[in-house]
Parts: C-alpha cells; sequence; structure tokens
C-alpha cells in the first residue's frame, strides 16, 4: 500500500509520524472533518482521487470547497478533473464561481465548455431562489 503525505502528497512509510519531505506532523491530520480532508485530496497524485473528491464535495454542498474547486478548475490540464470541478461549483451556487466558470464555457475541453454552460445556468437559478 503506497501512503501519501496529507500535507505535500510525497510518499511516505505507512507508520511515519513525520513527513520526510515537508516536516508536517501526521499525527496532525488526524482529527481534521471529512470536509477538509476532501478539500486536501483535491490536489492528490493519484488521478481519481481528485475527481472523487470534488464530486463528493458537491454533494455535500461544501461552501467552504468553493476557492478550492475554483483552484482546481483552473489549474489543471485535467479535463475529466476539470469537468468535475465545474460540476461541484455549479452545484454548491456560489457566485464566486461565476467568472471561472464564464471563462472555461468559452475555452478548453468541449466537455469542460458544456459542464461549465451548465453549471453557469445553475448558478442563474441558485440566485433566483
Amino acid at each position: 500500500m503506497i501512503y501519501y503525505c496529507p500535507s505535500c502528497w510525497a510518499e511516505i512509510a505507512g507508520h511515519a509520524e513525520m513527513c520526510p519531505a515537508c516536516g508536517a506532523d501526521i499525527r496532525d491530520f488526524a482529527g481534521e472533518s471529512y470536509e477538509l480532508k476532501l478539500i486536501r485530496a483535491l490536489r492528490h497524485p493519484e488521478p481519481t482521487v481528485p475527481l472523487r473528491a470534488a464530486t463528493i464535495l458537491g454533494e455535500l454542498q461544501s461552501k467552504a470547497a468553493v476557492p478550492a474547486l475554483i483552484e482546481t478548475a483552473t489549474r489543471t490540464e485535467d479535463p475529466y478533473l476539470q469537468e468535475a470541478a465545474v460540476k461541484a461549483l455549479g452545484a454548491l451556487g456560489d457566485e464566486a464561481a461565476a467568472p471561472c466558470l464564464d471563462r472555461l464555457s468559452r475555452e478548453g475541453a468541449l466537455r469542460v465548455r458544456i459542464a461549465a454552460r451548465h453549471a453557469l445556468g445553475l448558478l442563474g437559478r441558485h440566485a433566483r431562489q
């Protein structure tokens, strides 16, 4: 089994208490909320983990995740991760995501543009409610 530091995502030994790469105390992360762990997981090096994290954050209606999802949608070149982040942002309905979604609705992969247009429509519905 491969273990990762929840701070820098370097590979670590499963029994490590301190990350040899960044010096983080691994025990400090044990008491974090599920929501915060999911937000951290948006930067995980395993490609499927950030996809699942973004999807779950949207389903959980995690308003705390909005800045991290915006960053994920704009920093990654993976269209599937961009799409997952964009869908989560649409589900969250936070107007702070509008500039990011507007830009992504016009550039990048087709699947991301379509998801961003849909998310923008959801933002409009959230605003009217």
